[in-house]
């Protein structure tokens, strides 16, 4: 706190050498695993089905012995074991806080922290706030939603626990609601927003139109820089897994492997896929009183794991989207991430799908036809590219997540 130029909010762990992270992060899930053997039923009965014990696990490698799991089975979980389920070494009793997922993808599940693990959720995120120049004092304006989801509170809490201001004003639900909260906040004196692309870009449009004069979301929030930036294994894991060092130069997320095992794996087989390919998200958290254990997140990512120039010296992700969106064309994935980076920065666009594999990537696009488009597109992607124009405004507009890949039937 008394150092505000450091590189680093833990440089010790951060730039820990990679044998002896390694060490770490093998004692680390010895630890995990024995304690979710000794006090999660969900845990031991997958292990005791698969025929794990927690001295199979000798090094961190060994955790691909343990089953994956996927938010489908907590939901499971928790119907078959009401109220919250028993995938948690320590349950309501030693829970301080507890929320819910936005259910974007099903029903919603339960997520619980214990004192400990918000405080680890809260080192984890003040390494990546610390790295955007965060510092005690700022005030951080957050557009994450409330109530029983859990985004808001972290966040907050998170910028509270570096000392800092938080000020909550939800997602833009829509423009009287940005407006409102807007001319609330107008006068004081932000210096960072935490928010989605999605609402970044409505926060400035409204902005922009009603003419504030407060300090606005930079326009960096709303680019593809802003996913790559960081990556999450969601609150029920990590929260905030990994930031960047440099987001101009999308060099990626650098892991936290002091309190995760991330693995890429193809999602049919679950064997590792080539350095650098895309595959399956699947995470183990560390260092928790309530750890994960192979938790299939069903997202798509990349890993990099050549030395960083800034020092850090864990592995660094890209996060390219959910796999619920991939578009195969030819046999290639396509996710949104894809066409986004190669288009002009605020333009909207959907991704249509119209069955499970494609020959063509069909886009419908807002604005005025751009005669070279298609070729950009043909070329930067590698497939076929047919892009329906559409009038500006006509596509919904996201408050939270965007969704920028529609169903249809063939027609």
């Amino acid at each position: 706190m008394t150092m505000p130029d450091r590189a680093f909010w833990d440089p010790e762990a951060q730039t820990m050498p990679r044998s002896k992270l390694l060490e770490l992060q093998t004692q680390r899930v010895q630890e995990a695993v024995a304690r979710a053997y000794a006090g999660s039923g969900f845990y031991r009965r997958r292990m005791d089905a698969a025929g794990v014990k927690p001295a199979d696990i000798v090094t961190a490698a060994d955790v691909t012995m343990l089953p994956t799991f996927t938010k489908s089975d907590l939901r499971t979980n928790e119907a078959e074991h009401p109220p919250v389920g028993d995938y948690r070494c320590r349950g309501l009793e030693a829970a301080v806080r507890l929320a819910t997922s936005t259910g974007t993808s099903g029903r919603p599940t339960f997520m619980l922290w214990t004192k400990d693990d918000l405080t680890v959720d809260y080192e984890l995120s003040a390494r990546r706030h610390w790295r955007s120049g965060v510092r005690p004092g700022d005030v951080v304006v957050n557009a994450h939603p409330g109530y029983l989801n859990g985004g808001q509170a972290i966040m907050a809490g998170a910028v509270e626990y570096m000392g800092c201001l938080s000020v909550s004003i939800g997602p833009p639900a829509d423009d009287d609601e940005v407006i409102r909260a807007l001319r609330t906040i107008e006068d004081l004196p932000i210096a960072h927003w935490t928010l989605l692309p999605a609402a970044a870009a409505r926060i400035r449009d409204v902005a922009t139109r009603i003419g504030w004069r407060g300090n606005l979301p930079p326009v960096e929030a709303m680019t593809p820089a802003r996913q790559w930036s960081a990556i999450s294994a969601g609150l029920e894991c990590i929260g905030t897994l990994g930031s960047t060092c440099d987001a101009p130069a999308l060099r990626g997320a650098h892991i936290a492997e002091d309190y995760a095992v991330v693995e890429v794996l193809r999602p049919d087989t679950y064997e590792p896929v080539p350095e650098g390919e895309r595959g399956t998200f699947v995470c183990t958290s560390l260092g928790r009183d309530n750890p994960t254990l192979r938790y299939d997140l069903q997202d798509v990512i990349r890993i990099d794991s050549t030395p960083c120039t800034c020092g850090e010296t864990s592995r660094r992700a890209f996060y390219d989207g959910r796999l619920q969106d991939v578009v195969d064309v030819r046999g290639k994935w396509i996710l949104p991430i894809d066409v986004w980076t190669a288009l002009p920065l605020g333009v909207e666009f959907f991704l249509v799908r119209r069955g499970p594999s494609a020959d063509v990537l069909e886009l419908r696009v807002e604005g005025t036809p751009e005669s070279d488009l298609v070729d950009r597109l043909t070329s930067q992607l590698g497939v076929p590219v047919d892009v329906e124009w559409v009038a500006e405004g006509s596509l919904p507009r996201a408050a939270y997540k965007a969704a920028r890949v529609v169903d249809e039937p063939r027609t």
